[in-house]
């Protein structure tokens, strides 16, 4: 788990219903921006891509189904057998992934070689996952189908919080929650960062804020029916290393099982069609390289 404008006043009711986002333990204001347009760019934006058959794409967000490479993923140990979700950590500029038994990896885009970093301390539990880092705090949030709300530290030592399951009402957890991006990826400590998840049963993106607390609230409802494999990321335009702008891009998979990549308006739920992935090139997450250059 990118674009343009600033957001709607629908967000902005939202933000006001539900308060700043205040990011796991020390968030940076609230992130809300219109992101479906994009910049105008001479070119897409790089991003990868992790396919159910576990290999990494890389591909440009105009043309995704033309990978321009593809590498099996290898390394997977201590029971891991597959990745159940990738995302770029600001701190290091790595891609990490983490795995079905609870390993949590650096990985090597060019090689897709997994090299482990340490373990969750809690099993996981769904069958679909989002996975993101939350900028601010540096940590890793890990929500699944079946509600959980996971927030892990991948730093030497770190162990696994289990945080309150995801819900739209206190105390009655919700299911179907499968993407998971926050806003505003840079290290300036004066920016806010957002928690945006998508609904893939809903067909709905919401807030979760306090993430912590899995409260969820609806922004805007997508403009096409997704499927449980949601694959979500928000990639930040930069100006002096903070973040004046973004894109949120998403592979939604048809009840059908095909994917195609979309921008969406964090706002409205708006999506725009950027194409669709190859039959044999079934994505299930993606993450937005830091680096665009």
């Amino acid at each position: 788990m990118k674009l343009i404008c600033n957001i709607f006043a629908t967000a902005m009711f939202v933000a006001a219903s539900i308060g700043n986002a205040q990011g796991d333990e020390r968030g940076r204001g609230n992130g809300y921006w219109d992101h479906s347009r994009g910049h105008d760019r001479a070119r897409g934006l790089t991003v990868v891509g992790l396919t159910g058959d576990q290999r990494l794409l890389v591909f440009d967000e105009y043309s995704p189904q033309r990978a321009k490479s593809s590498k099996a993923v290898t390394g997977l140990i201590d029971g891991d057998t597959t990745l159940i979700g990738i995302d770029y950590r600001v701190q290091d500029g790595k891609l990490y992934g983490v795995g079905n038994a609870g390993g949590v990896y650096t990985l090597d885009v060019k090689t897709a070689v997994a090299t482990l970093v340490n373990r969750l301390s809690v099993a996981l539990s769904g069958t679909s996952f989002g996975v993101d880092f939350n900028p601010a705090a540096d940590r890793l949030r890990i929500i699944s189908d079946n509600g959980q709300n996971l927030r892990h530290n991948v730093n030497a030592g770190g162990v696994t919080l289990t945080d309150t399951a995801l819900n739209y009402v206190a105390g009655t957890p919700t299911t179907g929650v499968t993407g998971a991006a926050y806003t505003n990826n840079d290290l300036d400590v004066t920016t806010a960062t957002t928690l945006f998840n998508i609904d893939s049963v809903l067909d709905q993106v919401v807030i979760q804020s306090p993430p912590n607390n899995g409260s969820l609230a609806a922004t805007g409802k997508l403009t096409v029916d997704t499927g449980s494999a949601v694959g979500f990321d928000i990639y930040s335009i930069l100006s002096d290393a903070v973040t004046v702008d973004l894109e949120a891009l998403a592979s939604l998979s048809s009840p059908t099982g095909a994917a195609s990549l979309y921008a969406v308006n964090l706002a409205t739920g708006k999506v725009i069609y950027r194409g669709v992935f190859k039959a044999s090139d079934q994505v299930t997450d993606i993450a937005i390289p830091l680096d665009q250059d």
